[in-house]
């Protein structure tokens, strides 16, 4: 297919200020995290959002999650799936405002954390740091973190709560010795464990939040999800969803989540759809011929739901920052988006060492929408 560089675009270009700073004070690493992660869902699943209040755990994510991948479909996954119970059309997201003791429920259940949500251990001063280890490995922790989201009406009014447990499929274990020295060792999780423990926790975690007068008789989602290993390149993915009706008072039923993500380059994204493969690649090199000077490299992420290809999301990682730049990659490639991927919803975003700075979305049989920031 013969392809030409197109000049000018009638495209929507937004120009986007700075984001808001949060109350608290907390470091530009993990403030960039949760904004990329945060302006690619809400961009993507266009709920409309209520910037005013920002989450009660903001910041707690980067210190229980291991990999960025993690951390961005953690939120994004949960928001899709929350989409089947919470139209973007009746109400507006929210970050999580209720799970206001969420610390104390990460923790190991103890005299002096009661609220603890992982195992129990019995560990005594006359304990070896080895027989310590040992403890530990056969108790992992399995709960790492539970993501909140919130939607609620046009007025404020709270309609909906959903709810992601992310579980560790490895538990990375630290023991201190009587020298004050450090050692450390891995408990890997059985997934049929993990999903067992992680639904036994969903069943307490449902109790609490009906137990809070203002969630009484709100409908409730909670999703487990897998997290991947210490910094993989690859997300994990949410494996098991339940939904609590205003009545509901405790947990029914579970449904399998029959999504997944394959990633492109992988050997398992070409085994799974080696068009899609091609097309993604043939695209990376048609823009790299235009923008030599830079280095551009595209990671495409396939959403199948039951074999077939719901939404395309690229991350093109590239140095270019300056504003003409952008908006000259944002012509160049608005156009090639729709020719090469006429029928799939694809979220294109640019992502440089200072953080995400451009957005493209093309929904079927749409232009483009372009966001600069």
């Amino acid at each position: 297919m013969k392809k030409w560089m197109i000049v000018s675009l009638s495209l929507l270009i937004l120009i986007a200020g700075c984001s808001n700073k949060p109350q608290e004070v907390i470091d530009e690493e993990t403030l960039e995290i949760q904004n990329s992660a945060a302006s690619d869902a809400r961009e993507y699943l266009n709920y409309k959002v209520n910037k005013e209040k920002k989450s009660v755990n903001r910041g707690l994510i980067t210190m229980t999650i291991n990999n960025r991948s993690d951390m961005d479909e953690i939120e994004t996954g949960l928001m899709s799936l929350s989409t089947e119970h919470f139209s973007p059309e009746k109400y507006v997201y929210q970050e999580g405002q209720y799970l206001k003791n969420l610390s104390s429920w990460l923790g190991r259940k103890s005299k002096s954390n009661k609220a603890g949500l992982n195992p129990e251990l019995e560990i005594t001063d006359d304990m070896s740091w080895e027989q310590q280890m040992e403890l530990e490995k056969k108790n992992p922790m399995y709960l790492a973190y539970i993501h909140e989201q919130n939607y609620v009406d046009a007025e404020g009014n709270i309609k909906g709560i959903s709810l992601g447990l992310a579980m560790n499929s490895i538990d990375y274990i630290r023991v201190e010795d009587d020298k004050k020295l450090m050692h450390f060792d891995e408990a890997n999780i059985n997934e049929k464990m993990m999903e067992e423990y992680g639904k036994k926790v969903a069943g307490t975690v449902a109790r609490r939040v009906r137990a809070n007068k203002e969630l009484k008789n709100v409908p409730i989602m909670i999703s487990i999800y897998k997290l991947q290993p210490l910094n993989s390149v690859v997300s994990g993915n949410y494996i098991a969803t339940t939904y609590l009706d205003e009545n509901d008072r405790k947990i029914k039923k579970w449904d399998d989540v029959s999504d997944k993500y394959y990633y492109f380059p992988s050997d398992e994204g070409e085994e799974k759809d080696r068009d899609l493969y091609n097309r993604i690649r043939d695209l990376e090199d048609y823009v790299s011929k235009y923008f030599s000077h830079q280095d551009i490299e595209f990671v495409g992420k396939g959403l199948y739901k039951k074999d077939t290809l719901n939404k395309l999301v690229i991350d093109v990682h590239t140095g270019m920052v300056k504003e003409t730049e952008l908006i000259g990659f944002a012509q160049a490639i608005g156009p090639e988006i729709v020719d090469y991927f006429p029928h799939t919803p694809v979220y294109l975003y640019v992502k440089t060492p200072k953080g995400l700075k451009a957005t493209i979305v093309k929904e079927v049989d749409q232009e483009p929408f372009v966001q600069i920031h």
